[in-house]
């Protein structure tokens, strides 16, 4: 039998989650949630310095969180393969890829 787990313990298991559309919107709050209930996040976004401001005010109030914030243009190969060469030399791994922007969600675990 499969084990279900409540969205705390799911982050806590998935403890990296990447938002493309984390600088507005529904994506910001959700990366605002994420990171106030401890996951690492990764705001992809194809305007940096918007994404940054968002880390700031996130980090303003919530000073332990951990944000960090990568360029990604999802109509772009070129910057979808620079942000999977910077997402892979961090060494991370990527539990979870959420994609608030599109009409669909997605879920991607690796």
């Amino acid at each position: 039998m499969s084990k279900i787990y409540c969205c705390r313990n799911f982050i806590e298991i998935c403890n990296v989650w990447c938002f493309s559309g984390g600088a507005s919107g529904i994506g910001l709050e959700t990366s605002r949630v994420f990171a106030l209930r401890g996951a690492h996040v990764i705001i992809a976004a194809r305007n940096t310095e918007a994404a940054s401001e968002a880390r700031r005010i996130i980090v303003e109030n919530n000073p332990a969180a951990r944000i960090d914030v990568l360029k990604l243009d999802l109509s772009s190969l070129k910057s979808v393969r620079a942000f999977a060469d910077q997402f892979n030399s961090m060494k991370l791994p990527l539990n979870i890829l959420m994609q608030p922007s599109s009409p669909l969600v997605m879920l991607a675990f690796l």
